[in-house]
């Protein structure tokens, strides 16, 4: 693969597909944007859950359309990577979330409730907005050295 510029930028779209397996059309874009950069596989393998956990979330719990944007940039600290994941549905108070306890969880029978913590562990950065229709999910990883 061919070095590219010091300062070369990627961003593309896509709106996810509803059905069984639609996310994987977001972590493509990832690895578009991976391979234009010439980073190794193993700089995002966490931050890639992290996005399919946002994927997941907003095609469940979100409505019509979702749309992920990719973006990265390459500067002198490394490869940026920017996804946001955004729905339109009626969205939800991120802080009311509890933190899951793994105690707890492995006690339940519902063993679900770790997107939000995933998404936190494996982005360098996470924001979420909400407003009325509509959220924005925003991951950020900073891919250094690559």
């Amino acid at each position: 693969m061919g070095r590219q510029s010091e300062t070369a930028t990627f961003s593309a779209q896509v709106e996810l597909c509803k059905e069984e397996g639609g996310e994987a059309q977001a972590l493509q874009l990832l690895e578009e944007a991976r391979c234009f950069f010439a980073v190794k596989p193993e700089a995002l393998s966490d931050f890639r859950l992290a996005v399919l956990e946002a994927c997941l979330n907003a095609l469940e719990h979100g409505q019509a359309p979702v749309a992920v944007e990719v973006e990265g940039h390459r500067d002198g600290e490394g490869v940026h990577f920017w996804v946001r994941v955004v729905d339109h549905g009626p969205g939800f108070l991120p802080e009311a979330v509890p933190q899951p306890q793994l105690a707890d969880k492995l006690s339940s029978p519902r063993k679900r409730g770790w997107g939000l913590e995933i998404m936190r562990r494996f982005s360098d950065r996470l924001t979420i907005d909400v407003q009325p229709g509509r959220t924005v999910v925003s991951l950020y990883r900073l891919a250094s050295g690559s």
